[in-house]
């Protein structure tokens, strides 16, 4: 990813924060001009277009997840925590950051642009390798039930989505990482196996 400018970093604040205030639909380069007090052309010199400025957030989405991902692909803990670090780190990341939870579940953002699907796609991509790697691993050492991996990745995977879909459409009126740590408690009753299995 390359580097970004203030001007940019400026845009980006103006981009989030109408989404913020007015859903994604209001996400519009006058939008973000009369935000930032620019003219629409010197938006443009900074970004091409929208989809420019929603790859860039997905970009840095992208990068601080890689970051987390590496260290818990470089944790020695056991699978079970693997998991629970990363289902809470999401949470944690969304509820501190409620506008980014807002683009990173609008997929009618992206439906239109298979660019900016395509860069989605991919980041859940690396969620899901990490997670079924951490899965397959920890049935191997018995730390997780013997269901179909899969299976046991969409039970991690949807539970977190639905949670933050529930958090984001209640306006965020509930604590999403004390919600967090009590679904995954819930969770891990149905992931691990029973004791003396």
């Amino acid at each position: 990813m390359k580097k970004i400018t203030a001007r940019q970093q400026e845009i980006i604040a103006a981009a989030l924060e109408l989404v913020a205030e007015h859903g994604p639909e209001a996400l519009t380069i006058k939008g973000i001009a009369a935000r930032v007090g620019f003219s629409d052309a010197a938006v443009y010199r900074h970004f091409r277009n929208k989809a420019q400025i929603l790859s860039t957030i997905i970009d840095i989405f992208a990068r601080d997840s890689a970051r987390l991902l590496a260290e818990i692909h470089g944790c020695s803990c056991p699978a079970p925590e693997k998991l629970r670090l990363f289902f809470l780190d999401r949470c944690r990341v969304f509820s501190g950051d409620r506008v980014l939870a807002t683009i990173m579940f609008a997929e009618n953002l992206f439906q239109n642009d298979p660019a900016l699907a395509a860069k989605v796609h991919k980041v859940m991509q690396g969620h899901r390798r990490l997670l079924m790697a951490a899965i397959r691993n920890g049935q191997r050492q018995n730390s997780l039930r013997r269901l179909p991996a899969e299976h046991l990745f969409t039970v991690v995977m949807g539970s977190l989505r639905l949670l933050v879909l529930q958090w984001r459409i209640g306006g965020c009126g509930f604590d999403l990482m004390r919600a967090g740590e009590k679904l995954w408690r819930s969770l891990a009753t149905l992931i691990l196996p029973p004791s003396g299995e």
